[in-house]
């Protein structure tokens, strides 16, 4: 997939708040929009540009996009595949290996989710209740 040049015109808080954001992340504005944006509309970074401790500079409604992020059916219906394959003892070498791969990736969504909900709170967000009402 190519890249889209967009002109954008922003408020000037707004841009004066991702410009604060690229600055404490020492990322240039260009990706703090492009990841925030991914955040909103796209999926989550699979590699390590996102990480607990950047969660803190992002906005609570990206940190409410990542509590209600799901991981993608198909990686989930693999792993579950996997997993039952394993019980099994019918596992080979290359998807023990991916099976791993796949539980890193679900723990790693389930921390920055877990790192999302304690920011949203200390925030003073009433998480249980949100949750509740979006189930």
């Amino acid at each position: 997939m190519s890249d889209q040049p967009v002109l954008l015109q922003l408020p000037e808080e707004l841009y004066a708040r991702i410009r604060q954001i690229a600055e404490e992340s020492q990322r240039p504005v260009e990706s703090v929009l492009v990841d925030s944006l991914s955040l909103l509309f796209g999926e989550l970074p699979d590699n390590d540009s996102l990480t607990p401790e950047m969660l803190s500079s992002l906005t609570d409604e990206q940190l409410w996009a990542i509590v209600h992020r799901h991981l993608a059916w198909a990686l989930d219906s693999r792993l579950r595949e996997l997993s039952e394959l394993g019980k099994t003892g019918q596992l080979s070498a290359e998807e023990y290996a991916e099976m791993e791969s796949l539980v890193e990736q679900t723990d790693r969504h389930i921390l920055l989710r877990s790192q999302a909900l304690l920011l949203l709170k200390q925030r003073g967000y009433d998480v249980e209740h949100r949750l509740k009402m979006g189930a």
